[in-house]
């Protein structure tokens, strides 16, 4: 266990920080940006989905960074401890942290006096979150590429927002704003194939 914990101290202290710092940014400014108050259910479905669950990208999609290095790919790889189990140490790190940001404007907006279902909302963002981040990881194990990892879920963000629910349907990211949830289990288990496939072939470079 304490290897594990080096892992994620490592990952915090070298690697996830400025991401950190990007989101708390991102979160800051949402106030001057859309309102936060005061909100039904369908405009806090829209905070959360289209501007909150884009944290998902900046957090999850960088799990392969250090090893961007070529010395601390070798280096990783030489070590005792499987890189698959390094890759997700950070992955289980980052998304705790994303939960944690995400929970924190949960309360933010319910003390803004806003309506919604805090738990089915919680959940339904997270699951996008997990999505959007998926989308970057699978890229960025396919292309060896962050840029291309970044590239990826925004260009299907701005598909969703673009096309709505017409071509995406059951995928589409944004349901909650229609009263939809069943689009979010989809998202949820494609999450878990992408994230797994993207892992799979980030260790396959050697």
């Amino acid at each position: 266990m304490e290897k594990y914990w080096q892992i994620e101290k490592a990952n915090l202290k070298h690697n996830v920080f400025l991401h950190i710092l990007v989101c708390l940014i991102l979160l800051a400014l949402s106030p001057f940006l859309m309102g936060v108050s005061n909100l039904g259910p369908q405009d806090t479905a829209k905070a959360l989905e289209m501007y909150v669950a884009l944290l998902g990208i900046v957090l999850l999609t960088p799990i392969f960074l250090p090893e961007q290095s070529k010395d601390i790919r070798d280096l990783v790889n030489a070590k005792y401890t499987k890189s698959a189990s390094v890759y997700l140490v950070r992955l289980i790190g980052n998304g705790l942290i994303l939960a944690v940001f995400l929970g924190c404007y949960i309360l933010l907006l319910k003390n803004s006096h806003c309506q919604f279902p805090a738990l089915r909302y919680f959940l339904g963002t997270y699951a996008e979150m997990l999505f959007f981040g998926s989308l970057g990881i699978f890229c960025y194990g396919l292309c060896d590429n962050l840029v291309i990892g970044y590239m990826m879920p925004l260009m299907y963000y701005i598909t969703a927002i673009g096309s709505g629910s017409k071509y995406l349907k059951i995928f589409y990211p944004f349901s909650m704003v229609t009263g939809s949830y069943k689009e979010k289990f989809v998202l949820s288990a494609a999450a878990v194939i992408l994230i797994a496939t993207g892992i799979a072939l980030r260790c396959r470079r050697k």
